[in-house]
This record gives C-alpha cells, sequence and structure tokens, in this order.
C-alpha cells in the first residue's frame, strides 16, 4: 500500500476491472429471488472449495437461510489469521440492488483468483466475510409482490391494521402506484409538455383539468366521500433493523422502526453475534440504496462527542479514496444541522463499541445517473417540469419491453373512491433500485473500493529473525516484527479505547522449549501502519512506531532440530515462521 507524495492520502491506482460473465456468473442485470440467490451460492461453494465456505447464521422466521459467505485461499492460511471486511447488503427489504453488488464481488474475487494479481493477492492475505441479503423474507416479498416495506413483513409498531389508506396494488397490474382524483379544486394538473408528467397548479390557475394525487391502496376503516383525501394509515410492516442495534438504541416513540428491544429481529441478533465471533473483522462496508452517496460516521451523535480523531485521519483518507474512485460524495449520517439522529445502526455499534471503521454506501442516484441532476441537493427538493421530463425521458429510453418504469394513467373505478385514474412510477426499479442493465456501472466502482479498503489493512509480517547460539543447550532469539499495511494493527484508536484490539503477539513453540527468563510469548503492544509512518499528529501522543523486537532466551533440549514462531493480533493476521537451529544459526 503506497502513500501519496502529499503525505496526506494514499495512492490507490484502482483500475476499474470488468466483473466476469463467464459461466457461473451472477446476472447483473436481474434482482434474484432467495432461492435463486441460494442456487448461486451453494454452486460457487461446490465449484471453489479451497476459496468459498458456505455458512447459516440460522432462519428468518418465515423460515429462510441467513446465509453467510466465509472468501479466502484456505491454503494460505485459516479464515480467522487474516485481517477481515466485512460486507453486507439488502438489511432493509427493497433495497435488493446492495444483494447482487455482493454476489458479484464474490464471483469476481473467485473467478480471478489464481490468474490475476489483485483477486489472488486479496484472496491470499484477506478474508472478506459477505452477507448477501440480511433481510430474506422482506426482500421476498419486495421482489415477488407489488408490496413494498421497511425490512420484514412483521406487523410493527400495531398488531392489526391502522384506519386509513393503506398502499396496494388494486387494479391488479403488478404495481402499487399512484391514484389522480379529478377535482376542480386540486393541486395538480397534467403538463403541457408531455401529459404523463403532473405538475403543481400556480397561483390563478383556472380550476379545469386539476386532480388530487393519493397512493394507490385501500381503504381501511370508515371512508369517506370521494371529495376529501384519504388519511395515510400508519404503517403496518413498521420494523427497521438498521435501528435494532444496541448501541444508542432508543424506543419507538423517539426512533421509528426501533423495535420492542435491541436486537429484537433474529436478522440483526445474527449479524451482531457474528461481529462477537470474529474479532478479525476491520472494516465493515454496508450497502445501502439509494442516494448516491456514502453516509460516514458517525450516525446518533454530533462528531464532536469522539474524543480522539480517529474520523479525521485513516477514515478520512479512505472517505476521500471512495468520492474519487464513484464519483459519488460522502455526507456524514448523523446531521448537524438538523440535529437528526440514526439511533440504534449497525455502523455506529460497530464503530462505537468494537472500533470497527464502517461506510453506508447508498449505491444508485436515478437524478445523477439520468443526468437531470449531477450533484445531490440539500433536502432533495422537487424536480421541476423540465426536470421531470428530462427524467420520463431517461426512463423511456432506459425501459424495453416487458419492462415498466412508468405507467400510463387508465381509469379504474376504484371500490371506495370511485372513478379514478391510476398510474405514475413504479418506483421499485426506477427510484429505489437502479434498472437492470444499469446494474454493473453500479457495482464495478464500489467493489474496486471495498477492495481498496480491504488492502489497506493491517498486516503483519516477520521481517527478520536473528537467532545466536550461547551454549549449554541456550540460545538468543530476537525476531523483528513489521506491520506492512496501511492502517494501524488496533485499525482505530476507538478499538482500543473499547479494548477490542488485541495487541500484537509474539510466541515461540516447539518440543521441550523453555524460556530461561519470562515467557514464551512478548506483547509488542500495536504497531503503526504506513498512514501513521507519514502523520500521526491527528492520533495524539502515538509513536510511528511501524516495527517491533521481542527477544528471548531459550533453552532447547538435545536432539531439538527447530523451533517456530508466530507473530499474531487478530485485526492484522497471523504471520508463522519455522527456525531451524542449524541452518538459521550460521546466517
Amino acid at each position: 500500500m503506497a502513500v501519496d507524495g502529499t503525505g496526506t492520502g494514499m495512492a490507490d491506482g484502482v483500475a476499474l476491472k470488468r466483473i466476469g460473465l463467464a459461466e457461473g456468473a451472477p446476472d447483473l442485470t436481474r434482482y434474484p429471488t432467495h432461492d435463486e440467490m441460494t442456487g448461486l451460492l451453494r454452486a460457487w461453494a461446490d465449484r471453489y472449495p479451497d476459496l468459498i465456505a458456505l455458512d447459516s447464521l440460522g432462519r428468518s422466521p418465515e423460515g429462510r437461510e441467513l446465509w453467510s459467505v466465509t472468501l479466502t485461499d484456505r491454503t494460505s492460511g485459516a479464515p480467522e489469521d487474516k485481517p477481515a471486511v466485512y460486507l453486507e447488503g439488502n438489511i432493509h427489504a427493497g433495497e435488493v440492488l446492495p444483494s447482487v453488488v455482493c454476489l458479484a464481488t464474490i464471483w469476481d474475487l473467485a473467478s480471478r483468483f489464481g490468474h490475476d494479481e489483485e483477486a489472488t493477492d486479496l484472496l491470499h492475505t484477506r478474508t472478506f466475510y459477505v452477507r448477501p441479503r440480511v433481510a430474506p423474507d422482506g426482500a421476498e416479498r419486495y421482489l415477488t409482490t407489488p408490496d413494498r416495506l421497511r425490512s420484514a413483513p412483521i406487523a410493527w409498531p400495531h398488531a392489526e391494521r391502522q384506519p386509513g389508506l393503506h398502499p396496494e396494488d388494486v387494479d391488479g397490474d403488478g404495481h402499487a402506484t399512484v391514484m389522480r382524483i379529478s377535482d376542480p379544486n386540486g393541486e395538480w394538473r397534467a403538463s403541457a409538455l408531455d401529459d404523463r408528467i403532473m405538475v403543481r397548479c400556480g397561483p390563478g390557475e383556472p380550476p379545469g383539468g386539476r386532480y388530487r394525487l393519493v397512493q394507490e391502496g385501500h381503504i381501511e376503516g370508515p371512508v369517506a366521500d370521494a371529495s376529501a383525501d384519504p388519511m395515510v394509515a400508519p404503517t403496518f410492516w413498521g420494523l427497521d433493523f438498521n435501528r435494532s442495534f444496541p448501541h444508542n438504541w432508543q424506543p419507538e416513540y423517539r426512533q421509528t422502526g426501533a423495535g420492542p428491544y435491541p436486537l429484537y429481529p433474529v436478522e440483526t441478533r445474527a449479524t451482531a453475534d457474528f461481529f462477537l465471533a470474529h474479532p478479525n473483522i476491520g472494516v465493515a462496508i454496508l450497502y445501502h440504496t439509494f442516494g448516491g452517496f456514502v453516509f460516514t460516521l458517525p450516525s446518533s451523535v454530533p462528531a464532536s462527542t469522539y474524543r480522539h480523531g480517529d474520523l479525521g485521519g485513516d477514515y478520512r483518507v479512505l472517505t476521500e479514496a471512495f468520492t474519487r474512485i464513484t464519483g459519488q460524495p460522502a455526507f456524514q449520517s448523523y446531521d448537524e444541522a438538523t440535529d437528526t439522529a440514526r439511533s440504534g445502526s449497525l455502523m455506529d455499534w460497530a464503530y462505537s463499541q468494537h472500533g470497527i471503521y464502517t461506510w453506508v454506501p447508498e449505491l444508485w442516484d436515478i437524478y445523477r445517473a439520468s443526468g437531470v441532476r449531477d450533484e445531490r441537493p440539500e433536502g432533495y427538493p422537487p424536480l421541476s417540469e423540465e426536470e421531470d421530463l428530462a427524467l420520463l425521458s431517461w426512463v423511456d429510453d432506459e425501459f424495453t419491453d416487458g419492462e415498466a418504469g412508468f405507467l400510463p394513467w387508465r381509469p379504474f373505478d376504484h371500490p371506495q373512491l370511485g372513478p379514478v385514474d391510476i398510474g405514475g412510477w413504479t418506483y421499485k426499479y426506477t427510484h429505489q433500485n437502479c434498472p437492470g442493465r444499469v446494474i454493473p456501472s453500479i457495482a464495478r466502482p464500489v467493489i474496486d473500493w471495498s477492495y481498496l479498503v480491504a488492502r489497506a489493512l493491517p498486516q503483519l509480517a516477520i521481517e527478520r529473525l536473528d537467532l545466536e547460539p550461547l551454549g549449554n543447550g541456550l540460545w538468543s532469539l530476537t525476531v523483528t516484527v513489521v506491520n506492512e499495511g496501511f492502517l494501524p494493527t488496533n485499525v482505530s484508536m476507538q478499538a482500543r479505547d473499547v479494548r477490542r484490539a488485541e495487541p500484537v503477539s509474539v510466541r515461540v513453540a516447539g518440543d521441550g522449549i523453555e524460556a530461561v527468563s519470562g515467557e514464551l510469548v512478548a506483547d509488542l503492544g500495536h504497531l503503526e501502519g504506513e498512514s501513521g509512518a507519514t502523520d500521526v499528529a491527528w492520533r495524539g501522543p502515538v509513536a510511528a512506531r511501524r516495527h517491533g523486537t521481542a527477544r528471548f532466551v531459550l533453552r532447547v533440549p538435545p536432539g531439538i532440530e527447530h523451533l517456530h514462531v508466530g507473530v499474531s493480533s487478530p485485526r492484522a493476521g497471523t504471520a508463522l515462521r519455522r527456525v531451524d537451529l542449524a541452518t538459521d544459526a550460521e546466517r
């Protein structure tokens, strides 16, 4: 990992690579169901047994496996003995694009291993833990029905549907879109540029040709006359998995979707247990959609509450690499301007309680992709009439026969509201997820950035062994260790604060070998990475020490010809060396 000439950043040298489309590759132009995804994962695990292990972390309430993939070259070491990156998608039911990006990452690394230097080195030295679909029940309903929901088809916060309008496909066309109701006092009219587009009426416009717009759906409870807008009902499936984690968890009245208590859903409990069982995870990339940017820490409190400089150092360097590679901006998850928190999020829990650097890329931005808006405007103001027309023209060009981005208005006799027109944006694969053929262009840059983040992890190596015979079965052994990675062995200062980063240890083992003084294990503390070698001012009073040295005086029984040296720290991996007493002592 090279540091650039400014001393403030990291030279990534990333070239965008085409994700393989050979036999067995994921179809990156569609969104798979749970069974289709399961078939792919099992086939890949069979095809690449030395690289891919498929495990279930349990079952969802509807009985679907919570799949987890461990991806690394097992011939070069056990997964737990290498620094690891955690990748996750589809914690929100409707955000199915992240699941395909996770699948594409697995395939890209496995299929290129052995004949591509980047993929081979990454799997030789790193472990990828990939969870393509955290919310399989919710995703299945989203993919196979017209329904839209946050995380899971679980009634929350009410056990029964509440009075009001509930989104629903009332005309049976497979989409829950919009209803327009003719009303001389309505706020909307058809655009003169394209009568599919609805625009706000201006002051003084005549009453003719006006409409009210409401969500397509069915009304529970009493129905007012058709001249009144139906009240929108509270959501029936309001549980939000990403508000369920134990750090700064808040009850429902303060944080919508939080559930009755932290880790209430089995899916998020499985996630927390997974992190606890894998202390080698140093960074986590949690894919979401939409917006076309990356959310950064913190999520539930202002940045000023952190007492050290983590978020202004290495974390910022890697975030800037995201913007450089993807062209997308970064925004802090906690909104300082509005004092808006996202409490109980995975990104906050993983960093605050484990010191794991986390990012949330919001992968898709229809406005930027279509050229309607080049930048994410503050607050997402409504599109102008001309922008609406440009967006609709882009969708007309992007979608082909059998696909629906925008449905023309057509009359329908609503059983409760009477005559209405139903049509408009289908939303699921226009605004929330990208159209199928766009998926590869969204996936490639963020996957390349994830590789850069993986390469930035700390990496221990035994740089030198000095062995000297002292006579009478005594030997002096000096072990020099170096962190070859970009990040320090603790990854973050927060990891040290919360005692989740084990220091670097050096162990000596061999039949009957004894330490004359002390133990056969030495604690070297933590070692800086390449980033710390250039500038550690932001870290505070920490020495820029990439090397560590352990010295042992050993008593070796007669007839023993070799011993073993191991260097390890969970987030920086393990390095092993066999020492031949005769040969190495002559060097």
